[in-house]
């Protein structure tokens, strides 16, 4: 029976189809790197740090001033009439005068520098903030990745399992057949009985075949799973029943959880909007700066340079919001109460989690001991097959009683795979209860 536990710890090669790729062998941890290195979600995911990082360092430079080059060229056709009041210049009544140039040509440059606005550094904050939100947005498709990776691995190591389960007894029945046939053929069998052997045989044939495409099924799932071609091989390093000790919980596990880290994040963000909300009513003083130099005369020959005349400027614009305050007031309540309910929210995802904590590491805890127990008995039960095998070929032991204990060894082997599956189980979501991925 150790012999049997030996098997199943080793890995199982899949042996279906024209294989193009080398042989890999790869233990549960490396097929996770596989999966996160080969797929594609994955890749596609980092663009949205890189995009969040790009709107950061945009946010940084909005200190930077604003310069900018202007030209307006304006072709007057019909000049404008000035008014001239009676005594200017020596008129004795007032006049309508057209003054000015045909052609009015500006070319300037012009700078505004922002010497005081608040909330250009609570932007880059919540830019800051807002980058940090989607690596943890990353990390918790991560997470839901690896768990698809080990789910799939502990599948294969599971249908591993029911395969070698199956040939053993495969074999059984074959054993069982050739006794049978020895005995009916000395007369010592009826044929009613000699038959049933015979069938029993067969369909444990046809399961053998079923657990061996099932087995084919669940490594092809593993090998979608970390993205690479079903036509390569892959031998698993890991073994089943891996780690069989108690789950014990840390104090602070909890805190790793991706679900709490974005409700403190969220949270966070949720602050910087209210200290944007409020800085709204704080002035913003800006610097600007003009030098044009001006083209007026009737025709297009800017070559005439005692046509062209220069003009610059310097001031500082403050604007003082006062209407927009009061419509203000709304949103800095909306942020008061988002604060609110975000700090209930953070409180009860931490209870959750607690929780969840405590309940996978008793499912842990209980589904260990059930296959420990599941374990024991089937090697109870290979124990009562071999001397049940020895008394049919002495002739003591009648095949009708003999089927009975395969019926009992049958629902022992059930009962062993379900709890390997139970365990297995347990051991992705204790992992993931504590933030272990």
């Amino acid at each position: 029976m150790k012999r049997f536990f030996l098997m199943i710890l080793s890995g199982i090669a899949l042996n279906a189809g024209a294989q193009t790729g080398g042989p890999v062998n790869v233990s549960l941890q490396q097929a996770i790197n596989m999966g996160l290195a080969n797929r594609y979600d994955m890749q596609a995911n980092k663009y949205n740090i890189t995009l969040a990082d790009n709107a950061l360092q945009k946010s940084k430079k909005e200190w930077l001033p604003d310069i900018g080059a202007d030209g307006n060229i304006r072709y007057n056709t019909q000049l404008q009439a000035t008014f001239i009041p009676p005594g200017f210049g020596g008129l004795d009544k007032a006049e309508l005068l057209a003054l000015g140039a045909k052609n009015a040509t500006i070319l300037g440059i012009e700078l505004q520098q922002p010497i005081l606005q608040p909330t250009l550094n609570t932007d880059i904050k919540i830019a800051r903030n807002n980058l940090a939100m989607q690596k943890e947005k990353n990390r918790s498709d991560e997470i839901n990745i690896k768990i698809q990776i080990a789910t799939a691995y502990y599948n294969v190591l599971l249908k591993g399992l029911q395969q070698h389960i199956a040939r053993q007894d495969e074999q059984r029945f074959h054993e069982y057949y050739t006794l049978a046939a020895g005995k009916y053929h000395q007369g010592a069998l009826i044929e009613t009985d000699y038959l049933r052997a015979q069938l029993d045989y067969e369909n444990a044939k046809i399961t053998t075949v079923s657990a061996t495409q099932n087995y084919a099924l669940a490594m092809n799932g593993l090998k979608y799973q970390v993205n690479i071609p079903v036509t390569d091989s892959l031998t698993l390093t890991d073994t089943l029943g891996i780690n069989e000790t108690p789950a014990i919980p840390g104090n602070d596990d909890y805190l790793s959880r991706t679900e709490i880290r974005q409700l403190q994040l969220e949270q966070q963000d949720i602050q910087l909007q209210l200290r944007k909300a409020r800085q709204f009513a704080i002035p913003s003083i800006s610097v600007m700066a003009n030098y044009s130099q001006q083209y007026l005369y009737n025709d297009f020959n800017y070559t005439q340079h005692e046509w062209w005349s220069p003009f610059s400027y310097a001031g500082m614009k403050i604007s003082i919001p006062i209407s927009g305050n009061i419509k203000n007031q709304h949103n800095i309540r909306n942020y008061q109460l988002k604060t609110q309910q975000a700090t209930a929210q953070l409180q009860q995802q931490t209870a959750d989690v607690l929780f969840d904590i405590q309940q996978a590491s008793t499912e842990l805890n209980n589904a260990l001991l059930n296959m420990q127990t599941t374990r024991r008995n089937y090697d109870l039960s290979e124990k009562i097959y071999q001397q049940q095998q020895k008394e049919f070929a002495l002739g003591s032991f009648a095949y009708n009683n003999l089927l009975e204990t395969e019926r009992s060894i049958s629902s022992v082997e059930q009962q062993y795979i379900k709890t390997q599956y139970d365990y297995l189980m347990a051991q992705i979501k204790y992992k993931k209860a504590i933030g272990g991925y």
